[in-house]
C-alpha cells in the first residue's frame, strides 16, 4: 500500500507542470528529494518490518554510558590563576535581588497583516474586561 502510494505520488510529482524561470533545477531537486524519500522508505521499511512480533520488557533494556576522556594535550592549570576554585561562590548569590528583564523585539514581517484580517476585525471581541485592555499571562 505504501508503494502504490508513493509511486503514485512520484507520477503526480513528474507531471506537474509548474511555469518558472528554471524549470530544470526544479526537476532536478524534485528527483533528489524524492530519490531521499525512496531511499527513507525502503530503510524504514528493513529495518522495522520485523519489529511487529516483538515483544519488550523494561526489564531486558540495558542502558550503558559512555564517558569519554578529552586530552587536550596541554597542562590546563598552568593557565589559571593559583588557588582557583571553579565552584567558589557558587552558593553567594542572592537571587532575590537580581531583576530579570524581558527585551521585547520588534518582529518585521515584511507586509501589512491588516491586508489579511477580516474588515472591522477586534482581536480583543469577546474579552471581558474592565478597560478593553488585555493582560499577559506569561
Amino acid at each position: 500500500m505504501y508503494k502504490l502510494s508513493l509511486l503514485f505520488s512520484l507520477l503526480i510529482t513528474l507531471t506537474i507542470n509548474a511555469k518558472t524561470g528554471n524549470n530544470s533545477e526544479l526537476n532536478n531537486s524534485a528527483l533528489e528529494f524524492i530519490a531521499l524519500e525512496i531511499n527513507q522508505f525502503e530503510l524504514e521499511n528493513s529495518l522495522f518490518s520485523d519489529l511487529e512480533d516483538i515483544t519488550l520488557n523494561v526489564e531486558d533494556i540495558e542502558v550503558v554510558e559512555l564517558e569519554e576522556d578529552v586530552d587536550i594535550n596541554f597542562d590546563t592549570t598552568q593557565y589559571l590563576p593559583e588557588n582557583f576554585n571553579a565552584l567558589a561562590g557558587k552558593n553567594d548569590i542572592d537571587w532575590s535581588k537580581i531583576e530579570l528583564v524581558e527585551l521585547e523585539e520588534e518582529v518585521e514581517l515584511g507586509f501589512n497583516t491588516k491586508d489579511y484580517l477580516p474588515e472591522n476585525f477586534n482581536p480583543y471581541q469577546g474579552i471581558d474586561c474592565k478597560q478593553n485592555a488585555v493582560e499577559s499571562l506569561y
